[in-house]
């Protein structure tokens, strides 16, 4: 009975619109992406500023070569982003 009085009331507002599962797939993997973009980028310029700060050059080096991986991973994933949202 509720069931029925919910869907009378609802009737006359605007529907929402449903995603197909490829669109919805596509939309969880863009966000995925932007995720792993911001967080390579965040640790990329942590791994910049301890390579800064070091006073052992052997440290400083292996935190400046971590903070040029994250970097050209970033620049990957950024690509493939772009590359999927211009279709």
């Amino acid at each position: 009975m509720l069931f029925t009085l919910f869907k009378n009331v609802n009737q006359n507002q605007p529907q929402l619109r449903e995603f197909d599962p490829t669109t919805l797939q596509r939309l969880k993997e863009g966000s995925y992406l932007v995720k792993l973009i911001s967080e390579a980028e965040v640790a990329g310029r942590k791994c910049e500023f301890y390579s800064g700060i070091c006073n052992d050059q052997e440290v400083a080096k292996f935190f400046k070569e971590e903070a040029e991986m994250l970097r050209k991973a970033k620049n990957t994933l950024q690509e493939y982003y772009e590359s999927m949202t211009r279709e």
